[in-house]
């Protein structure tokens, strides 16, 4: 449970679906069953402590990986962890595809917001056969911080309703888009065509940079000079210019993870 109210949850919509959160594999192929070892936020939290104590010293095997959108990753994340630079969980398939190098005879702590997607996602990485061990936060960063709000999770958490974020410390770890300083409120871009998400600081919003990117900022402009009630998504530069799927430098990673 989380600090709240009506005004966060102002639809209430019932559907039936094959999955909560769609990573775009059939279960019946990847099944659900055949998830990771689940842990509980106290021993999740003495493994990361472990990992972050040997990746200093460079000598970590284990990846701490973030299975969650990077506009979420962004605002708040796990110290030392790998966050994949992805719009979309349906992304996660391919994603473990195009990396399994990096993988490769790892131990893999994951984690999500509440356990959900990496009830998916780290039965898939099994799936692939190249791991050592999968393990999955049970209960997710909510359980976490649920016993741990001064832990190794820092900044805020991205929730899918009206709130946008749950703040369990003081850590502002993302910036303004504008000006670059330190901001992590999230505002729906400003633009009819679009439905990003922008952090945007009230100095920046206050002369009028209220969009995700000079594109939508242009667009939205000539959208309402023609009182268009038009409405698109996805379609801006910062969508565009992002690889649908990142490929992660291993030599790199190892490099960062020692550090």
């Amino acid at each position: 449970s989380s600090a709240g109210g009506s005004h966060c949850f102002p639809d209430l919509r019932v559907g039936v679906f094959k999955e909560i959160v769609p990573m775009g594999i059939d279960p019946k192929i990847v099944s659900y069953k055949e998830t990771g070892i689940h842990l509980s936020p106290q021993e999740f939290h003495r493994e990361v402590e472990q990992y972050l104590s040997q990746a200093s010293q460079g000598q970590s095997d284990t990846i701490l990986l973030d299975c969650r959108n990077f506009y979420e990753s962004k605002i708040g994340h796990f110290q030392g962890c790998l966050a994949p630079d992805i719009r979309k969980f349906s992304y996660f398939p391919s994603y473990v595809d195009e990396n399994l190098e990096l993988f490769k005879d790892k131990r893999v702590l994951m984690y999500c917001t509440g356990g959900i997607r990496c009830e998916r996602g780290s039965a898939y990485l099994r799936s692939k056969a190249v791991c050592r061990e999968v393990y999955q936060l049970k209960g997710g960063i909510h359980k976490y911080l649920e016993e741990f709000p001064d832990g190794f999770y820092r900044g805020k958490l991205f929730v899918f309703d009206d709130r946008y974020t749950i703040c369990s410390n003081e850590d502002i770890i993302s910036a303004c888009r504008y000006c670059g300083t330190l901001w992590d409120q999230y505002k729906l871009c400003s633009s009819q065509h679009c439905r990003q998400l922008v952090l945007t600081c009230p100095s920046c919003c206050s002369k009028g940079l209220t969009a995700c990117c000079p594109v939508c900022q242009e667009k939205e402009l000539q959208v309402t000079s023609k009182a268009s009630g038009q409405t698109l998504k996805e379609e801006c530069e910062c969508t565009r210019r992002r690889p649908r799927v990142p490929i992660e430098d291993v030599s790199r990673r190892t490099l960062d993870a020692g550090k």
